[in-house]
């Protein structure tokens, strides 16, 4: 297991390889290796239903929304099986690196991972806690859209 100084200085945060800038004094904190091991996703004191109620509300302002509940744990720990997301399209251009993405795989299934790289046959993507990329590729006729907003709430593992 390795460790990050954190260095703490008095003219504020900065972020610079490994360590923080800040206040003042030193403090070494541990680096988990598989954080989805050991930190659970968000969760919050609504009902599930509530949840998909508020996201609905959400969803509803605008045409080009989508409301849906999430399943598996490939995108712990920030977002846990039952979590309330509302996705939003956007143009297949709009796209970078680090966006939560909704696509229908090659096998009709929908998918929620993080885009990592743009190659000649479209952006590869992969679960935070997948060991592998995606094998399809998130393309322009297959996007369904990127996450907008993530509802937490008393169903989620």
């Amino acid at each position: 297991m390795s460790s990050v100084t954190i260095l703490i200085r008095r003219w504020g945060l900065c972020f610079g390889g490994v360590f923080l800038c800040g206040l003042a004094g030193c403090l070494t904190v541990p680096v988990v290796e598989n954080l989805a091991a050991v930190v659970p996703p968000p969760r919050a004191n609504v009902s599930r239903n509530q949840a998909w109620r508020d996201a609905e509300s959400l969803a509803a302002l605008d045409p080009a929304r989508l409301t849906v509940i999430g399943a598996g744990a490939s995108m712990r720990p920030i977002y846990g099986e039952n979590t309330v997301l509302v996705l939003q399209k956007i143009p297949y251009a709009s796209l970078v690196v680090g966006m939560n993405v909704a696509y229908r795989s090659e096998r009709g299934a929908l998918v929620l991972h993080r885009l990592i790289a743009l190659d000649a046959e479209g952006w590869r993507a992969a679960g935070l806690n997948n060991e592998a990329e995606d094998q399809g590729r998130v393309t322009p006729e297959n996007l369904l859209g990127i996450v907008y907003a993530a509802f937490a709430n008393d169903a989620v593992e």
